[in-house]
């Protein structure tokens, strides 16, 4: 078959195969080279040559090559061994193997006389009919992705369609508060009524926290100091309240000592007075 034959011999296999545009670019990137090669029955080319050239990654590029082999219109063999590359060649070419039918509508030249096999040849059997979960695109066969789930990349597609971008987290800022600001809130909680220190207890809080950043813990920003300014404050206001009680407690237990030692002197002096006046104690 001529060079012309053979490219529309390709055209009227895609009417059925719908060869995506990495195979139709792969195809005649072969054809030319064996066009420059002198229609040589078969000529080397390394995997990792014939997929920059093409412009594809080599496992998109060897996808095209098997449905290329599997459409009847170029052969392949894998070299074997390390550094040896494989063997093409296209079927129908001048000097190759003459094993495709002739075109359906052969081209015809300016003088009307047609291109193709002379008349009176035989015809041939068709190519085989691709296979009928091959026999669209990759593009034509696609399935939605799971809800939830990873929409897949098309193996032979160059231009693959672009997700959709990921909304963005909006970070709120958060603005560290003054001491005034710390006093106010202390005020606004009756800290003056319920807390006797409760200045000096606002002005600790804010230079604790300022002197780590306004940071907790595990050192995340806090985003509510309001919240850790009134834990802050409910923690005095129980120990002082603690303390209060174990003071007054204290106070009572010195009382009752203190009048547990003057009974004492009294019975004390009672009884010196009633042996210097000779005045026996009464029973009882």
């Amino acid at each position: 078959m001529t060079y012309i034959e053979l490219i529309n011999r390709f055209w009227e296999l895609d009417e059925c195969w719908q060869f995506s545009c990495c195979e139709t670019r792969l195809y005649f990137y072969l054809l030319k080279t064996a066009n420059r090669l002198g229609w040589e029955d078969n000529w080397t080319r390394s995997d990792t040559k014939i997929s920059s050239d093409v412009g594809v990654s080599e496992k998109v590029m060897k996808v095209a090559r098997n449905r290329l082999v599997q459409a009847g219109i170029i052969e392949y063999k894998q070299g074997n061994g390390r550094g040896n590359k494989s063997i093409y060649s296209v079927k129908g070419s001048p000097k190759g193997v003459q094993n495709l039918p002739p075109l359906r509508n052969p081209l015809r030249n300016p003088l009307g006389i047609p291109l193709g096999d002379p008349l009176g040849t035989p015809l041939q059997e068709k190519p085989p009919t691709p296979p009928k979960e091959e026999y669209k695109t990759e593009n034509k066969t696609k399935k939605e992705p799971p809800k939830g789930g990873k929409k897949e990349s098309t193996p032979g597609e160059l231009f693959p369609s672009a997700q959709p971008e990921k909304s963005k987290r909006i970070v709120k800022e958060i603005i560290a508060p003054t001491l005034d600001e710390v006093i106010q809130y202390f005020v606004s909680q009756n800290a003056p009524e319920r807390l006797e220190d409760w200045q000096e207890q606002a002005e600790i809080f804010f230079n604790h926290f300022d002197s780590i950043g306004w940071k907790n813990a595990s050192g995340v920003k806090i985003e509510r100091w309001e919240s850790k300014a009134n834990l802050w404050l409910l923690d005095h206001i129980k120990a002082n309240r603690k303390k209060n009680e174990t003071d007054t407690q204290e106070r009572d237990s010195d009382s009752n000592r203190q009048k547990l030692d003057v009974t004492r002197n009294l019975e004390e002096l009672d009884r010196k007075w009633r042996e210097e006046h000779g005045i026996e104690q009464e029973p009882g």
